[in-house]
């Protein structure tokens, strides 16, 4: 399927769909161009103290209560910027964690 095909198509759409499209359309773009351009990618790290502030200041307004809703919501902070590698994740979360911002119990709650 083409462009002009999808044009078409995407016309018969309601508003709301065609701004969902468009941010879909979007991250594919952006996944795309990371993969062609790895080297280009900047990596998060973890020890900033102003990403740590920035999604500490997010996390206490979502309050994710399970491990999973944590990870996802980290990952979704950073998904207009060209996405979160899952270890990066992982090493917010662990200093999150040694910064005592956050616990995880042993079932999976997170506690503020």
């Amino acid at each position: 399927m083409g462009y002009d095909e999808i044009a078409k198509v995407a016309e018969t759409l309601g508003y709301r769909d065609k701004l969902r499209l468009a941010q879909l359309l979007i991250q594919f773009a952006r996944k795309e161009e990371e993969e062609q351009k790895p080297a280009e990618r900047n990596n998060l790290n973890a020890q900033n103290p102003e990403l740590i502030e920035y999604v500490t200041e997010r996390l206490l307004k979502l309050k994710p209560a399970k491990r999973t809703s944590l990870l996802n919501s980290i990952g979704a902070m950073f998904q207009f910027q060209g996405g979160v590698s899952e270890s990066d994740i992982e090493n917010i979360v662990t200093e999150l964690q040694r910064k005592r911002t956050i616990s995880i119990e042993q079932n999976g709650r997170v506690t503020y």
